[in-house]
């Protein structure tokens, strides 16, 4: 085999085979053609040089495997550790992850807070605006003549004697007598003189002319209430369109309000001729009753609806 190696380089170096003839296969094997006869040539100068690497590369695997064992450290301990490791940053990455969706939530619940902090300022804002001219109030108000609910009722016929004679009488009756009822009432009170200044400055004490006697002295509030005189004007009851209220009022102590005046309202009342205990002979309730408009005095005490919301909150 070496003849035969030593013949096939000869040729080579003599140019008896030309470069077309060679054809490389790997980094260390060459086909050559010789006449018709291929023929497979290894490189041994490229495998000197792998066998180099190879070397080298053992080498370097017991140098460092000599250090290991000189420095005490267990490799599987050290991959294990580092198996470890990587687990925590792993976790530590999710947590970080997790806390930053959180801040996210808070951030938008934080601009939601906001924004209803900034509705519930303007609304107390409006509810506490002292010089607002109009405003809407609700109350209980008291009127001097109560609402007639009318009927017939039957009242048996007696004898001499005081027998039951098995007929009756017809007998007109009010089941609502009376001479006050409560409405409940709606309206608004438009500010026609601002007291609020009168109302809340100083009262000093002063002395009578003999020097004997002295008014005791009143001291102001720790703030300043609004006071104010005005004109109401409201509805009540169910029939918001029958049943009106018109009167001065007075508003204190910022949200209160207290109302005198008169009341419009449509009622059933008895036609002329008849009266509470009246009988009858063949008229029917229809017959003897009538809607009319009257006007009684009332007086209320209401309360600002923007307060009412404001305290709800």
């Amino acid at each position: 085999m070496r003849k035969l190696f030593s013949l096939l380089v000869g040729l080579l170096l003599l140019g008896a085979v030309s470069a077309q003839d060679t054809v490389r296969i790997t980094d260390t094997v060459y086909r050559l053609r010789i006449d018709t006869t291929f023929v497979r040539v290894v490189d041994s100068s490229a495998i000197k040089t792998l066998q180099d690497k190879l070397a080298l590369a053992e080498e370097k695997d017991q140098f460092y495997k000599s250090i290991l064992t000189s420095s005490g450290v267990d490799k599987n301990k050290l991959e294990a550790d580092r198996d470890h490791y990587r687990r925590a940053v792993d976790s530590l990455n999710a947590l970080v992850r997790s806390c930053e969706l959180d801040n996210v939530r808070k951030e938008e619940a934080n601009k939601y807070l906001a924004q209803r902090a900034k509705d519930a300022e303007g609304k107390v804002a409006e509810a506490t605006n002292k010089k607002k001219k109009v405003r809407a109030i609700q109350g209980i108000a008291m009127r001097f003549y109560r609402t007639p609910n009318y009927e017939v009722r039957l009242s048996p016929i007696l004898d001499a004697q005081g027998v039951h004679t098995g007929s009756y009488d017809k007998i007109l009756r009010n089941r609502n007598a009376g001479n006050m009822e409560f409405d409940f009432v709606t309206g608004a009170s438009v500010m026609l003189w601002d007291l609020t200044k009168y109302f809340n400055k100083d009262l000093q004490s002063r002395e009578l002319a003999d020097g004997k006697i002295k008014t005791p002295e009143i001291r102001k509030f720790d703030q300043d209430f609004a006071y104010d005189l005005g004109i109401y004007v409201g509805f009540g009851g169910s029939n918001l369109f029958k049943n009106f209220y018109l009167g001065p009022s007075f508003r204190f102590v910022d949200f209160f309000y207290l109302t005198a005046g008169i009341n419009i309202a449509e009622y059933t009342v008895l036609v002329a001729g008849y009266q509470d205990g009246s009988k009858l002979i063949s008229e029917t309730i229809d017959d003897v009753t009538a809607k009319s408009w009257l006007v009684k005095p009332f007086i209320s005490m209401s309360i600002d609806l923007d307060f009412l919301s404001y305290i709800k909150k």
